[in-house]
């Protein structure tokens, strides 16, 4: 086998909005040079909220693993939100200027500009793109798609788990209830500990969120989802020090708001479709929500697969089970294999 490709970590300026003003926000992403196939694929991967972008390195190296899918992708960017991972660190100035200022924090609406701009970018030129998002970066491309011209529109999407939501949600729908759960939740979790140490127990104690994660995907998230914060002199030469989040409790909080996922449409034509992977248990998305979901997009559907053993927060749980379907989705969507339902 040969040696896969190593990511090159990039910065990218993107001149977008926050709100009504008109900002310039960077990006950190994560660029894979993969072939040198001028017509193959450029993947872009996108994070599902509260997560980070390396989220996606053990998918990636599963997906890369296999010779003959590499030949059919020419690169692979993944990317940061502006207030996540180590996007957040450089964007951090200019987000809590805009707060102090008394302005709206970013919202889905400004997220969903930021990655219009992003696939925007002279980088993207000319490029097949084909769009792999989680949960609610779903709801982004959705945003972001439907006001991009022809040209920008992506070859396919391949949407894992995604959230989306539609004026007739009700109350009852699994969607309102854990979408209302994680607004009061997020502001009242835990967002302070002594160091890394002490945060991996806790990720992995009780009823930690980590407890079911792989464990590559676990460590990534300790190392670029948090930062750490000095609080005050002690003594000379000693400073005090705790560990957050690189994310803000009151940035990610209004992010989980049902309207804030709410389409009126689902996706715009794309060359080869849309490909989604569901979770096996249905912690997010009942069956009924499926249906909903899969009727509105109606035949742009081209494929459907299931993740055996993995809930809603797949790439974390099951990192490597999904690098096999993209594996297969990747073939379909070059070699236009028909409609596709599997269980990996």
């Amino acid at each position: 086998m040969s040696q896969l490709p190593v990511p090159e970590r990039r910065v990218l300026s993107l001149c977008t909005t926050l709100g009504s003003d008109p900002v310039e926000l960077k990006c950190s992403t994560l660029y894979y040079p993969v072939s040198c196939a001028k017509d193959g694929l450029t993947l872009v991967f996108t994070h599902g909220l509260a997560s980070y972008k390396e989220q996606y390195d053990p998918t990636i190296a599963r997906l890369l693993s296999h010779t003959q899918t590499r030949t059919m992708i020419q690169d692979i960017w993944v990317i940061d939100f502006p207030n996540h991972g180590q996007t957040a660190l450089l964007n951090r100035p200019m987000l809590d200027a805009h707060k102090a200022a008394g302005k709206a924090i970013c919202t889905m609406k400004d997220i969903s500009l930021y990655l219009q701009a992003f696939l925007s970018t002279p980088s993207l030129k000319s490029s097949t793109v084909v769009g792999v998002a989680h949960s609610g970066s779903c709801t982004l491309w959705i945003f972001a798609l439907t006001s991009i011209p022809p040209s920008l529109m992506p070859f396919a999407l391949i949407m894992v788990e995604p959230t989306l939501m539609f004026p007739s949600l009700t109350p009852t729908d699994p969607r309102s209830i854990h979408g209302a759960t994680n607004v009061r939740g997020s502001l009242a979790k835990r967002d302070r500990w002594t160091d890394r140490n002490a945060l991996m127990k806790w990720l992995v104690g009780g009823k930690g969120v980590g407890r079911k994660w792989d464990k590559r995907v676990l460590s990534g998230y300790v190392r670029y989802g948090f930062e750490e914060v000095n609080e005050s002199e002690l003594d000379v030469g000693k400073k005090k020090s705790h560990v957050t989040p690189t994310l803000r409790k009151d940035e990610e909080s209004p992010l989980y708001a049902c309207l804030s996922h709410t389409v009126c449409k689902a996706v715009e034509e794309a060359g080869r479709g849309v490909h989604v992977v569901w979770a096996d248990f249905e912690e997010f998305i009942s069956k009924a929500a499926r249906k909903e979901i899969l009727d509105t997009v109606e035949h742009r559907v081209v494929s459907q697969w299931t993740i055996k053993g993995a809930g809603h927060l797949v790439p974390q749980e099951k990192p490597d089970e999904l690098g096999e379907a993209l594996i297969n989705i990747l073939d379909e969507i070059v070699n236009g294999l028909g409609n596709t339902k599997a269980k990996m």
